[in-house]
């Protein structure tokens, strides 16, 4: 009970600072990313606290091949959600594409890049890190996963609301995450993974969420089937099918 009751206060202060503070305080981009990074000493502190240890309790740890397991991360779950958006044109949920090649374009590409990969990063840590760290030798696989998975749905739901597909999809998605932090030991192929698709998703609605506020134009439909709403799970459930192919290229290292 001890270990629940730090885990579920660690959760909060390290949730709430993330995701709680800058709806409750305005913040410019600049704030936005010097608040971010504001996360790593507080994350550290709160994990020397109450594990007694530093970031290596989150999986963040800088072993041999720990960017092979961020690139290949990346690279999975980047190439997964690119055929998601494909499929969005083809099946005509998305219409009237352009690329925007300028140098406007090119700013918002990185901040795309920087503030999903710092984003994703702290999430991970949030939603599987503080997971893993406090119960990885307490419980079984089968617990561990779906502690996990349950976090991170309900993290999740902070930010896209309660919903039937939208529930299930985090699940599908976070059994991915999830399995492959555990199989390799360390955050960073989890976050390549959430990293890759997340700039995928931020090249078509940009750090904000807005239509056409990243490199692409384009407009949503309102015309397409009901089922069409249920392709980001079924692609969830693909990343899975290459997660678990591509799993004997990464390395495994051994958490401390």
């Amino acid at each position: 009970m001890i270990t629940i009751g730090k885990f579920l206060l660690s959760y909060f202060i390290l949730a709430f600072y993330f995701n709680a503070i800058p709806i409750l305080v305005p913040m410019s981009d600049f704030l936005r990313f010097f608040q971010m990074l504001l996360f790593f000493p507080i994350a550290l502190l709160v994990t020397k606290l109450f594990l007694k240890k530093g970031l290596q309790s989150f999986g963040l740890t800088f072993y041999k091949n720990w960017w092979k397991n961020l690139r290949i991360g990346f690279v999975m779950g980047f190439s997964v959600w690119a055929l998601l958006f494909v499929t969005y044109f083809i099946v005509g949920r998305y219409e009237q594409f352009t690329l925007h090649i300028d140098f406007s374009s090119l700013l918002k590409l990185v901040v795309i890049f920087v503030g999903f990969g710092i984003g994703s990063l702290i999430s991970d840590m949030i939603t599987r890190g503080l997971v893993f760290g406090f119960f990885k030798e307490k419980t079984s696989f089968g617990g561990l996963m779906t502690l996990s998975i349950i976090v991170y749905t309900l993290d999740d739901m902070w930010y896209e609301g309660f919903s039937l597909q939208n529930t299930i999809f985090s699940i599908v998605l976070g059994i991915s995450l999830a399995y492959v932090f555990y199989k390799t030991g360390s955050i960073w192929a989890n976050t390549g993974i959430h990293f890759g698709l997340n700039v995928v998703y931020g090249m078509f609605f940009g750090i904000s969420g807005h239509v056409g506020a990243g490199v692409f134009s384009f407009t949503i439909s309102n015309s397409v089937s009901v089922g069409v709403v249920w392709l980001s799970t079924l692609f969830a459930g693909l990343l899975l099918v290459v997660v678990f192919a591509c799993n004997k290229y990464l390395t495994i290292y051994q958490m401390k």
